[in-house]
């Protein structure tokens, strides 16, 4: 009994050394109030918990003042309910750009620098975008920051009336300038197609939607609708009317804020029996003519 019980000694007094040992080399590997500690990291914590949970992620790049990538993160839903801490260089000034729910429709072109950008795949919706930018400094222990998100895209919601029944049907495509952005959020330059898929139908009319990205102005959106012949099959055929609507020089018009610091949705009304076209926007609505007459 003695032999092993001085055996079992000598183990955990071995353990213990080891562990001394360990704590040791980090402490002397780390910083300690004894020393010049501007080499050591910050710890930053980024607070989203007003954020809301249809925000699947967020990708995070952090620039120093002079344009350098000091870190690239992804942060996840998950992670939303307490501050998602990281440990980051110290520098005086620390720009920290995030662009949420990245997805399917956006194509990404990662340079870890400031040309980093985003583009909207051809044709399909534009992803629900969200931005958030701040500038801190992280020259001391810890630094904090809260995100705010900025609504990057609109939801447009078109109601073409006038063909249910009729042995015709309409397809509609809004066209913009822009079609994307830098991770800065500059715009990148090249138009834009969304083609808006049918998202209900009843007696009197199609409904559509799309997704738009902002853009630099509201000059160069267009609203393109054609009415095509509705084979018995169901399929499209021969285009009896291809027609642009200047729908960006209307949200011009009545005052549509592109530089708002979320975008409002969009609902448009396309009567082509009454040549109608009812543009709505939160607390306003204006009406003007189609360019063709049906």
């Amino acid at each position: 009994m003695g032999k092993e019980l001085m055996g079992r000694v000598l183990e955990c007094g071995a353990f213990v050394l080891v562990c001394v040992a360990l704590s040791c080399s980090m402490l002397l590997g780390s910083c300690t109030v004894f020393e010049n500690r501007d080499g050591c990291s910050n710890y930053l914590a980024v607070d989203l918990q007003g954020v809301d949970k249809s925000i699947k992620e967020w990708q995070m790049w952090l620039f120093d003042g002079n344009g350098t990538l000091l870190l690239k993160d992804t942060i996840f839903r998950r992670s939303y309910q307490e501050p998602y801490v990281v440990s980051v260089p110290r520098a005086d000034e620390v720009k920290c750009l995030m662009w949420g729910n990245m997805r399917n429709a956006t194509q990404v072109e990662e340079n870890y620098s400031y040309t980093t950008c985003f583009e909207k795949l051809p044709d399909i919706w534009a992803d629900s975008l969200y931005f958030f930018a701040d500038t801190i400094s992280t020259r001391g222990e810890t630094s904090s920051l809260k995100v705010v998100p900025r609504k990057e895209f609109a939801t447009v919601d078109i109601y073409v009336k006038g063909c249910v029944g009729t042995g015709y049907e309409a397809e509609v495509a809004i066209v913009c300038g822009s079609s994307g952005f830098y991770v800065s959020k500059e715009f990148l330059v090249g138009k834009s197609v969304i083609y808006a898929n049918i998202y209900g139908r009843d007696d009197c009319s199609t409904h559509f939607r799309g997704r738009i990205l902002r853009q630099p102005d509201t000059e160069n959106i267009l609203l393109k609708l054609y009415i095509k012949d509705l084979n018995p099959d169901g399929s499209l055929g021969n285009v009896r009317v291809d027609t642009e609507v200047p729908l960006g020089e209307y949200l011009y018009e009545n005052g549509y804020d592109m530089n708002g610091f979320s975008l409002e949705d969009i609902e448009i009304e396309v009567d082509c029996s009454f040549n109608r076209f009812l543009v709505k926007v939160a607390d306003w609505e204006a009406t003007y003519k189609i360019v063709e007459e049906f």
